[in-house]
């Protein structure tokens, strides 16, 4: 588990011509220290330089980075975990009877390259990136995991990402030097906004390759990237697997017991695999059940293995009664005879924190979770090196409110016979069927505040009638991304703005599936269209930054995600749709496969968001305010005049009466979205590192709970 730096160039890129290129490469990669707790680790080459921080759990003594094959010619940065490595080695060595020389999973990266080039992407099971080069600077050839837990960015020379809005399995470039490292800030160019690509992330349409900076991309997640030097450039590939998330058209038929059985022994066997570690692991646990299938499984393990010690369980508790979970995580940790570690935080705390989370997130978006996440962490990491965590559970298995919108919608529209869409609508318009209002009465019995149930939809269908005639896709988020549009843009400028984005939305819904307006607009098939496109956009871009691998490792730790195994990946890609939701029962697979495991009552209690209250009061409103003023004449991202009236809104007490309490929560989280924008600018792009108060966060952390 590490962070890694490097720069490949040709004698034409403006880097060759830089007698400063090496001090300033090394300056950028020391922004990635926190990801490893060992020297930062250097080579340097004519055309080639690289730089590691390693955090170490495998073959301690020997695993060193980079590290080179045996002849030289080839050198390997890697990030991430492989937990078949040992059965690959073992392959490698029958078959071609290669000689090892460490004991971890590195090397075992790089031998198999070498020996089954490309197709090393069938052969590996972890959360990985990694960049495998030719030392004379030549040859280059990069991975990522099949979900994009890790994270692997890219500065390519005189590449316009424009290129990259729409899914494709092939892109085809030429570029003269190709920068990469684990997060942004650890690339040395400078960084420059792109408009197109800041305010589709500002709306929420998250993209999996571009990013809201000019020539700067992530290599997706499920994708490798070849190039080769040719004359004065790079001759560049990506390609991505477009397999979907799951079947569209499954045939082989299995019973419920069958399936309940088969998915507990592959998440028993993830977990187990993730748990192969010379260091000591901890787990999350919440009030989920998530994480507590994960801790029970981790306890498994001991018991298989007659590990005569207790594990260590980490939760973060809210002084807000509505987003604390720390009573449930407490006596199930009790259950498992854990030794439980709580850490309650107040909203002061998570204002501190918020600055933190977004500098090492690099994202901008709304939500306040992350800084919550960034506690965890920095409690977590004062006892354990690694720990287990539940992410991914809710994109593979549909655990949020906008699956169980989208599920909604297929129920809604199945009795009306008309075969085409808008004909079903124009017959029976929304609101004169029972089924019509089903979900808008339960959400509306669990709770009247939005964000606390992480809701986004007022569930009513204007989202997918929207959304199917701008885009021709059912999204279920398409109000709150247009609030939030209108807000930043103005009415005018946001529908022009949305329109413009339908190839683009639409090319990643449909990504792997058909993509005909018959399929796309079938309510049968909303549900996997929107499970596809959250698992290729919100979940690498958004999740897995905001609240995965960048918030552990902001903090040293590493987080450890069995949900997202290939094991689980392969068993996912055939299940129906009654599988992840029944009614509103949503993950139900997991929890009925470990109802008799960990006792009905800890499966089937409904699922609470993982959240944090907003971070802004209106002493915090005015002073964001002056700053997201001075960004608009700097940037011209935006116009000031959007911020001005966005303020009057809310704090017009009159119109928060008026309005629905999702519009209104629209509108705050556009405010806090400002603002990550702000200290994104601050951070990222004038490099200003936010200074730490270690003696406060001390403070914070001895006011833990050991039970």
């Amino acid at each position: 588990m590490c962070g890694y730096s490097g720069l490949i160039f040709s004698p034409s890129s403006t880097y060759a011509k830089d007698s400063q290129n090496k001090e300033k490469f090394f300056a950028a990669a020391a922004r990635l220290q926190h990801r490893g707790n060992e020297p930062m680790r250097k080579e340097a080459f004519n055309n080639l330089l690289l730089a590691h921080f390693r955090l170490a759990f495998q073959g301690i003594a020997t695993n060193i980075q980079p590290m080179f094959n045996q002849n030289k010619k080839w050198v390997i940065t890697f990030n991430g975990e492989i937990y078949n490595f040992p059965k690959l080695r073992k392959k490698i060595q029958t078959e071609f009877e290669y000689n090892f020389q460490t004991k971890g999973d590195t090397e075992a990266i790089l031998a198999g390259f070498l020996n089954y080039g490309q197709q090393i992407k069938d052969l590996l099971e972890g959360e990985y990136s990694f960049v495998i080069s030719r030392t004379d600077g030549t040859e280059i050839f990069a991975m990522r995991d099949p979900y994009g837990v890790k994270p692997l960015f890219l500065a390519l020379e005189g590449v316009d990402s424009k290129i990259f809005a729409n899914a494709q399995e092939v892109y085809l470039f030429d570029t003269r030097s190709i920068h990469f490292a684990s997060e942004i800030k650890g690339l040395m160019c400078e960084k420059k906004w792109d408009r197109n690509g800041f305010i589709k992330q500002f709306v929420g349409l998250y993209e999996p390759i571009r990013t809201p900076f000019q020539n700067i991309i992530q290599l997706p997640p499920n994708s490798f990237l070849y190039a080769k030097k040719s004359g004065n450039t790079f001759n560049t590939k990506i390609q991505i697997n477009n397999k979907p998330i799951r079947n569209a058209f499954i045939t082989e038929e299995k019973n419920d017991n069958e399936l309940y059985g088969e998915f507990s022994k592959r998440l028993s066997r993830s977990v187990h695999n993730r748990m192969l570690s010379e260091t000591e692991l901890g787990v999350y646990l919440s009030g989920g059940v998530d994480s507590r299938v994960i801790a029970y499984e981790a306890s498994q393990y001991y018991l298989k293995n007659k590990i005569n010690k207790k594990l260590k369980s980490f939760t973060i508790s809210f002084k807000n009664e509505v987003f604390d979970e720390a009573n449930e995580s407490l006596a199930y940790a009790h259950k498992l005879n854990f030794t439980p570690h709580v850490l309650q935080i107040h909203d002061q705390d998570l204002a501190y924190s918020y600055k933190h989370a977004v500098y090492h997130s690099e994202n901008i978006q709304p939500y306040t979770n992350g800084a919550a996440k960034w506690w965890l962490s920095r409690f977590t990491a004062k006892y354990v090196k690694g720990v287990l965590t539940g992410d991914g559970a809710d994109e593979l298995l549909c655990g949020y409110p906008s699956f169980q919108y989208v599920n909604w919608w297929k129920f809604a529209l199945h009795n009306r016979e008309e075969k085409n869409l808008f004909d079903k609508i124009a017959k029976t318009p929304l609101g004169q069927n029972w089924r019509d209002s089903v979900y808008a009465k339960k959400f509306l019995n669990e709770s009247k505040d939005p964000w606390a149930a992480g809701s986004s939809a007022e569930g009513l269908g204007e989202d997918f009638i929207e959304s199917l005639t701008v885009w021709g896709v059912p999204h279920p988020l398409f109000t709150q991304i247009k609030t939030i549009a209108t807000s930043l843009l103005g009415a005018d400028e946001a529908d022009k703005f949305l329109k413009e984005q339908r190839e683009s939305v639409s090319s990643w819904f449909a990504f792997g599936l058909k993509n005909s307006d018959e399929f796309l607009t079938d309510p049968n098939n909303s549900l996997l269209l929107w499970q596809n496109y959250f698992a290729r956009t919100h979940l690498p871009v958004q999740v897995l930054n905001w609240v995965g691998d960048r918030m552990e490792m902001a903090n040293t730790l590493e987080g450890r995600t069995p949900f997202l195994s290939m094991e689980m990946k392969n068993f996912i890609y055939n299940l129906k749709d009654n599988m992840l939701i029944r009614g509103f029962e949503n993950k139900s697979i997991l929890r009925r496969s470990y109802k008799s495991k960990i006792d009905s009552h800890y499966a089937m209690a409904p699922k609470k968001q993982f959240g944090a209250p907003f971070l802004f009061e209106e002493k915090e409103i005015k002073k964001s305010q002056q700053n997201i003023l001075l960004k608009a004449k700097e940037t011209n991202l935006f116009e000031e005049k959007a911020i001005k009236d966005l303020i009057l809104v809310l704090n017009d007490p009159s119109f928060k009466k008026k309005s629905s309490p999702h519009t209104y929560t629209h509108l705050q989280a556009a405010f806090q979205t400002f603002m990550s924008f702000s200290m994104i600018d601050d951070s990222i792009v004038k490099e200003i590192t936010p200074k730490r108060n270690l003696e406060y966060e001390e403070k914070v952390i001895i006011n833990q709970k050991v039970f």
